[in-house]
């Protein structure tokens, strides 16, 4: 009986043992890190450390995903060192669901018009629209041969009437809503929008200069834009499982419509960091992707290349420049070139629009930290009057027009912004400072200074990855 009892007691403390490890595992926020699984796709993995990454802080990233924190991400991946370091997924996904890509697609698009231009099926990015179009006689760009090129699409300078940003996408008015749902004919829908302003003066979102890329794909090459991609491009880097969204008269919805894992994502991203190869072969030329992912355009405070983002940031002191592909909700494919880092985000697709930062606010605050020596935490410090005197006097803004006052008032340094609002500099080291406005959120300022140590220009750093350059006006120039 004795025996009986203490086994049966022993028996109810294992069972309680497992009920509350389990009940820890089940934690909100609780994560053991696991090394992404190779599978036949192509992917080389390795785990987070063996890469110099800070593993804790990719660890707290992914607990606060779990604890909500950063909400509606349905994946995470890196890429570092040609390999892949960090796959996570959530809400119900996992690695062989195909995932919403929204305007992710326009970048993917661009590298198919590259593909094309490779092989000679177009001729060249000065070549006129409406010359691709023969059979839309009777639209205005065909008929009044409007000076539109294959270049004014791929940096949406087109110069059209097209409102996609002012209007809601409920409200029938917006051109996506009106090409995408009410039109009978996408192509012609665009081709018959009237030029209001000179091409290549002016960077205007529009989705449907996208659809007018799809529409080049296929008559250049006699190939609808996803079975293009499948001979050229998903073909080549093993990508089998995907979805493109088409028009009932064929026509693809380049603009967004494709879906992909996310492994295949970051596979688009590393072709781009890779000059464009994929397991030694060539798949689009280095020359189209440098050229493609240049800031060729201003696009609010970012560069805008061939449908894709360019932009510039600072993290544990270190400067760095990206470019990615961005699509509603949070879908992002990132490439960090002198990191040798790609990071792929999929977020909720839908009623999701916070969503379309977090990415950047992930990477700011846990990734890009993690993949570079560590460094003092921030602390303020007291600079000398006459170092603070060297920071004062008027900056011009890289658009040519507006001018930053810096000026001193005691110890303290403050910067007068274009539209008179006046911030406070907190000096974190010599030549560095942080602040905070009301029009950009928190900013991180970086002066640079000339062969002979004078103090000739400061780089404006804010959210999300934009930068401005500042140049100072030179007193006894401005003097004369």
């Amino acid at each position: 009986m004795i025996g009986n009892l203490h086994s049966r007691k022993n028996l109810f403390i294992a069972y309680l043992i497992i009920i509350v490890f389990l009940f820890s595992c089940s934690e909100k926020g609780h994560y053991t890190y696991r090394v992404p699984e190779k599978t036949d796709d192509g992917w080389a993995t390795a785990e987070l450390n063996e890469t110099g990454v800070d593993s804790k802080r990719i660890s707290d990233l992914i607990r606060e995903v779990l604890k909500q924190n950063f909400k509606n991400i349905d994946s995470v991946l890196l890429v570092k060192d040609r390999r892949l370091i960090l796959e996570e997924y959530f809400n119900d996904y996992g690695r062989e669901d195909l995932h919403e890509l929204h305007s992710v697609s326009k970048s993917i698009t661009s590298l198919l018009v590259g593909i094309a231009i490779d092989k000679g099926m177009i001729p060249n990015l000065g070549t006129k629209v409406y010359g691709f179009f023969p059979e839309y006689k009777g639209t205005r760009w065909v008929d009044g041969k409007y000076d539109i090129s294959l270049k004014h699409l791929l940096i949406m300078s087109a110069g059209i009437d097209w409102d996609e940003r002012t209007r809601p996408l409920n409200d029938p008015r917006n051109d996506i809503i009106a090409l995408i749902f009410h039109s009978d004919n996408w192509i012609q829908y665009v081709l018959n929008k009237e030029v209001v302003e000179p091409p290549g003066l002016r960077w205007n979102y529009s989705g449907g200069l996208t659809i007018l890329l799809g529409g080049i794909i296929k008559n250049t090459s006699d190939l609808y834009a996803d079975t293009f991609a499948e001979n050229y491009l998903f073909g080549p880097l093993g990508i089998s499982n995907y979805a493109w969204h088409r028009h009932a008269d064929g026509t693809i919805n380049t603009q967004g419509g494709l879906s992909l894992r996310p492994r295949d994502m970051a596979k688009i991203g590393y072709l781009l960091m890779n000059g464009g190869r994929w397991k030694g072969r060539k798949v689009i030329s280095k020359e189209w992707i440098d050229e493609s992912t240049k800031g060729h355009i201003t696009a609010g405070c970012l560069g805008y290349g061939y449908q894709w983002y360019r932009g510039r940031g600072i993290a544990n002191n270190t400067e760095f420049e990206a470019f990615w592909a961005w699509g509603r909700g949070g879908q992002l494919i990132f490439v960090f070139p002198t990191l040798e880092l790609v990071a792929v985000f999929t977020s909720k697709p839908y009623d999701n629009e916070p969503g379309l930062y977090r990415p950047f606010q992930m990477l700011s605050h846990y990734i890009l930290p993690a993949m570079l020596p560590p460094t003092e935490p921030r602390k303020e410090i007291s600079l000398n009057p006459n170092i603070l005197d060297e920071y004062v006097g008027q900056y011009r803004w890289d658009d040519g027009k507006a001018i930053v006052t810096l000026f001193r008032e005691e110890n303290t340094l403050y910067g007068k912004s274009p539209d008179g609002e006046i911030v406070e500099l907190t000096p974190e080291a010599e030549d560095q400072f942080s602040g905070t406005s009301r029009g950009i959120g928190d900013f991180q300022v970086t002066v640079k200074r000339g062969e002979e140590g004078e103090v000739d220009a400061a780089i404006l750093y804010f959210f999300p990855f934009c930068s401005r350059r500042l140049k100072k006006i030179n007193e006894k120039k401005r003097e004369k």
